[in-house]
């Protein structure tokens, strides 16, 4: 019996786990095997997450591993920080509509923190840092408007009739907006063009695709007069940052504060007032007119306002990114974690369902010129640069809102990189029709239909972010192959391969409130939850359930699926507040399905709007599937 035990290939000598073996084999009773293998097990994970290979605390943990208050400027390397404000006019009945008639954006011209050098002592960093953080408290600032930089400040025309001016909060009349230019020291433009330029300064296009980090005091309003939207991880609400908000009578209940209170108490500046001119850079020049102020001496300055929401958030950095687990951190170093509870996923996009395309890069001259090399992980593919390759979301209207553009690429890069992140996935592919290329596509050596093969074309990582834990890849289907049946094909074809179901559990139909209190438990952590949920459509339902299921992508009964996960603590959350505006419709269990699904039985995500695909796609049962939406709110 001993011998047996330790032969056991959970048997290892020489760690804490051989120990509680010897211990245990002196036991007598027939337990005494399975503690053996729990007990060996456990310690083997302890051992783990106690090595110095591994830097983070648990594994199911999206935590970082940035020490609090050693923030350097290179955290903000991949990322450019803006301040914006807009002034409004009233309109529609009685005045109580907001119309844009000032939009400004601001920037500081360096980043105001401390390059920490290799050979720099740690403690003489942190004393001469601006940060905030443990129980320092940040200088106060003396000059608001110092190496400010404005980069868009015009008057715009409301696309609406104007009901009220509200001249002593936006500081605009009818002068302003419909005088002589002569008088007008800002210019005017109509409320399309400035939407348009708006949407470009906030594209990752326009800054060589760097995130663009959105600061501002309640900017859901400034957004809504503007029409456009922007990603919610890359914006910083100063009305809505939990130590800059007051508390209410409820139990929980925040309550914003406003701007030039948090300006006086956290900057020492007081901020809309007009008694004084202040000072500021434009196109590189020291300008000190009257430009943060209005002209009319009255009301409130969207750039002066934006400034403060700017400093405001550079004085509370640290902090602030430390409470969102440090987003913008840079790609490092891979890390080795000899413990994985589940495996890596492979995420595909369908190109020709979803509002993306390649900029940087001429397909049509690869294609022609395609050679197979092997790769590193083993597939054939023909390796091409990605240097100036983009992968930009095209111009897309949402209810009545542009979205600004987004490059997915330098974020799929981190995604395979930084192997810390959870989940993780092996490989990132973007498929598209080759019908776009059937004039210069090779046909000779394929038959349709036959075994779906692609021309794969791998993007070669930069040299700071090499690694041989996977890739973006593009692949080109044959003239005649659809890319929802190759992609059904390749996620298919594995299900007779996975792990055993239970069919107690999977496929098993639950209440919306068991679907509510699935995805309300979420401490902050991604990947933790067991199990996920697909919903369908199995009735007509009322009209409001129609615009509901619209929204959903459930415009048909037994037509499509919607898929609600845990895989990140964002889609849990958006999956939770899915769920509970279900559960407010009345009547709607009737018409729809929960279904309930083990986690532990995927293997891949595939981003699609293709309804058929993703009802295709639901019946294997081994396939994530996500909409464009869920992809914008993943991280």
């Amino acid at each position: 019996r001993t011998n047996s035990i330790k032969d056991h290939p959970d048997f290892e000598d020489g760690n804490r786990g051989s120990i509680l073996v010897e211990i245990l084999l002196n036991l007598s009773s027939k337990l005494a095997y399975p503690i053996i293998i729990v007990f060996s097990t456990i310690v083997r994970w302890y051992d783990a997450i106690n090595s110095s290979e591994f830097n983070v605390t648990t594994v199911n943990s999206r935590k970082s591993t940035i020490p609090r208050g050693n923030l350097t400027e290179d955290y903000y390397d991949n990322s450019v920080v803006l301040g914006m404000d807009c002034e409004m006019v009233g309109g529609g009945r009685g005045g109580k509509l907001s119309l844009l008639a000032r939009c400004s954006i601001v920037t500081l011209d360096h980043v105001p923190i401390r390059t920490a050098h290799k050979d720099e002592n740690p403690e003489s960093t942190k004393e001469h840092s601006t940060l905030a953080h443990n129980d320092e408290t940040p200088k106060k600032l003396n000059n608001l408007n110092k190496n400010l930089v404005v980069l868009y400040d015009k008057y715009v025309i409301p696309k609406g009739k104007i009901k009220d001016y509200r001249t002593q909060w936006s500081g605009i009349t009818r002068d302003t907006l419909f005088g002589d230019d002569s008088n007008r020291d800002i210019p005017i433009v109509s409320f399309g063009e400035c939407q348009k330029e708006v949407s470009q300064i906030f594209s990752s296009t326009f800054h060589g695709g760097k995130t663009v980090i959105v600061v501002g005091h309640a900017l859901s309003n400034d957004f809504d007069a503007l029409e456009i939207k922007h990603p919610n991880a890359q914006i910083r609400d100063t009305a809505t940052y939990h130590p800059f908000m007051l508390h209410g009578r409820g139990r929980r209940r925040m309550l914003p504060r406003k701007l030039s209170a948090l300006a006086s108490d956290e900057l020492g500046i007081d901020i809309q007032q007009q008694s004084h001119q202040r000072s500021y850079i434009e196109n590189g020049k020291q300008n000190h007119g009257m430009r943060l102020k209005n002209s009319s001496m009255i009301g409130h300055s969207s750039v002066e306002d934006a400034a403060a929401a700017l400093r405001l958030y550079w004085h509370r950095y640290d902090d602030w990114e430390h409470s969102l687990r440090y987003p913008l951190a840079p790609m490092q170093s891979p890390i080795s974690i000899p413990f994985q509870q589940r495996p890596p996923l492979e995420m595909y996009l369908d190109g020709c369902n979803l509002p993306i395309g390649m900029r940087g890069i001429k397909m049509k001259d690869y294609i022609k010129n395609y050679q197979m090399e092997t790769q590193g992980n083993g597939k054939a593919s023909m390796t091409i640069p990605s240097k100036f390759f983009q992968l930009i979301s095209k111009s897309n209207r949402d209810h009545g809102h542009d979205s600004t553009s987004i490059d997915f690429f330098p974020f799929f890069q981190s995604l395979l990189y930084r192997r810390c992140i959870i989940p993780t996935f092996s490989d990132i592919t973007i498929m598209w029709d080759g019908s776009k290329f059937r004039d210069i596509m090779d046909k000779s050596d394929h038959i349709p239909g036959n075994d779906y093969k692609t021309k794969v074309f791998t993007l070669e990582p930069s040299s700071s972010t090499k690694t041989t834990y996977g890739a973006v890849t593009i692949e080109i289907t044959f003239d005649g192959d659809a890319v929802d049946d190759v992609l059904y094909h390749r996620c298919a074809k594995d299900v007779s391969n996975t792990s055993p179901r239970n069919d107690e559990i999977h496929g098993k139909i639950v209440s919306l409130n068991k679907v509510t209190e699935l995805f309300s438990k979420n401490d902050g952590n991604s990947d933790i939850l067991s199990h996920y949920i697909v919903i369908r459509r199995k009735a007509g339902g009322t009209k409001t359930h129609r615009r509901l299921f619209d929204k959903l992508h459930l415009r048909r009964p037994e037509e499509g699926a919607v898929f609600l996960t845990g895989l990140t603590s964002k889609l849990q959350l958006d999956s939770w507040k899915i769920a509970k505006e279900l559960l407010r419709e009345r009547g709607v269990e009737k018409v729809i399905e929960c279904e309930l699904r083990s986690r532990d039985e995927l293997r891949y995500v595939v981003v699609t709007d293709d309804v058929f695909l993703t009802e295709r796609l639901a019946r294997s049962g081994v396939t994530l599937v996500l909409s464009y939406r869920q992809l914008e709110r993943m991280f």
